[in-house]
This record gives structure tokens, sequence and C-alpha cells, in this order.
């Protein structure tokens, strides 16, 4: 019995190994394409998307489908932040696996310059294609603070 207990507790460290070591890669990788989007650097950016990648901005307007539309977004987007873009750690990462997809939701403060830092949430869903991870949607959002309908329905 007690033999047996151990390796049922072997295995069961070394599946939340193997876990833990997935959701670190998409981790990683994710911060690699974050970086890589606040300083405007096209060639990593582009790497890690294709035709099919659909990105959502934070405007109602922003819908970016491919290379070239998602090369003219980073594009102004670089234009617009003057190359003072900075996206801080990921708090509150969640991450799904399933096949070759992993998704990973997180929030994380953005400053532009001197500018007060503004929460964004993300979402994105990456494709694993050999060694290499290839985005195939992305949507983020400026989150409001303070008006959750809790606070908005407490008492004041």
């Amino acid at each position: 019995m007690r033999s047996s207990s151990a390796l049922l507790l072997s295995a069961c460290l070394s599946i939340s190994i193997g876990v833990h070591a997935q959701s670190s890669d998409i981790q990683s990788q994710t911060r690699v394409f974050l970086d890589a989007y606040a300083r405007g650097d096209s060639k990593t950016v582009l790497s890690t998307v294709d035709n099919n990648t659909v990105v959502y901005g934070s405007d109602a307007s922003e819908v970016f489908r491919g290379l070239d539309s998602i090369t003219a977004m980073l594009a102004n987007d670089t234009r617009l932040w003057s190359n003072s873009a900075h996206i801080g750690d990921m708090q509150n990462v969640t991450t799904i696996k399933q096949g070759n997809l992993e998704s990973i939701f997180f929030q994380a403060p953005f400053t532009v310059g001197n500018r007060p830092p503004v929460p964004v949430r993300f979402c994105m869903i990456w494709r694993r294609n050999g060694k290499h991870w290839l985005l195939l949607q992305s949507s983020n959002a400026v989150v409001t603070q303070h008006q959750s309908a809790a606070e908005l329905l407490a008492p004041h």
C-alpha cells in the first residue's frame, strides 16, 4: 500500500509539473509578443501571426484580419505611442490547453509615456505548429474601475 501511494503521489507530481511547464511556455510566448508589440518590433510580432489571425482592438471599429491588416494596426499603434508604450506584468492569468491550442486570459497595466497606467484585459488563443506558436485570435479591452454591479448598487 505504501509503495502504491508513493507511486500515485509521484504520478500526480509529474502531471502537475507538466501542466505548469506548458502554461509557463504559453505565458513566456505571450510575454515576448506583448513586449515586441509595445516596442513596435514588427519582425517579432509578424512572425507569430498569419493570414488566419484575427485581432480585436480596444475600439469597437478595430477588427484586424491577416498580415496586412495587423501590420497596419501595429504601425498605427507604434506611431500613436511614439515608442513609449509599456505593458506591465500579467495578472490573474488563466490558461487552458486542448490539443495544439492554448488560450491565455489575463490583465496587465498599460502605460504610454508618463500617463497613468490603465488596466487592459487580454484574451489570446495560440496554435502550436511544431515548435512555433501562432496567434489565432486576440482581443483586448480597457476595463473600468469601480464600476462593478456590486459597487454601483452599494448604498452611498
